[in-house]
């Protein structure tokens, strides 16, 4: 795929590395379960734990983030551990944290980060929300979309791929490439298929 916002988006998240030593995992625009994106690089002996024994039904950071959010550090006393998620983590070297969460409930955005030796500080979590909050607001959907745009996500969702693209909007095989490829741009998706699963998320189509 040629450079599109997602691209850019990739980028600006990647900042956080230089933040999270110990590793961050952000996932963006959450609707029910399912985020329209999501980046990590806790260690992924952590991320298999924590997704295999169903951690986040118990994670405190998950209320925290649906009833108060903004930003925390792990050791805050708003944050109760009766099931010690917090001393799982630190297992995997995930000794200090700190969270944000932003946005709207039907579209949070909540990045939790981590680092080994020590607290983070305050100007660090206000860096990292500075990132939150810009990719957050840099992501928004589109509330509609052109009767060529919808042409498109049909084609692909008949299963023929951009032939089928060509065809129907008339154009050529490379035109319909370039037009799939901004439109996962558009829709912040990594392919075409994701494109159209996106697309219907948000009723688009």
């Amino acid at each position: 795929m040629t450079d599109n916002r997602l691209t850019r988006i990739d980028a600006e998240v990647g900042k956080l590395g230089a933040i999270a030593p110990g590793g961050y995992l952000l996932a963006l625009r959450i609707r029910g379960t399912s985020p329209l994106q999501a980046w990590h690089t806790y260690p992924q002996a952590w991320i298999d734990e924590y997704t295999q024994n169903g951690y986040m039904l118990r994670d405190p950071l998950m209320t925290w983030a649906l009833t108060i959010g903004g930003t925390i550090r792990w050791s805050s006393a708003l944050l109760p551990d009766p099931f010690r998620i917090f001393r799982k983590a630190a297992a995997h070297g995930l000794n200090h944290g700190a969270s944000v969460a932003y946005g709207p409930l039907g579209s949070l955005t909540i990045c939790s980060m981590a680092r080994g030796e020590r607290e983070f500080t305050d100007a660090e979590i206000a860096a990292a929300k500075e990132i939150v909050v810009r990719v957050h607001d840099d992501t928004a959907m589109p509330e509609s979309l052109t009767a060529e745009d919808r042409k498109t996500l049909e084609a692909l969702g008949a299963g023929r791929g951009t032939a089928a693209v060509a065809k129907a909007l008339g154009v050529s095989v490379e035109e319909a490439a370039a037009r799939v490829d901004t439109l996962c741009g558009t829709l912040l998706a990594r392919s075409p298929d994701e494109a159209l699963r996106h697309a219907r998320d948000y009723k688009l189509l």
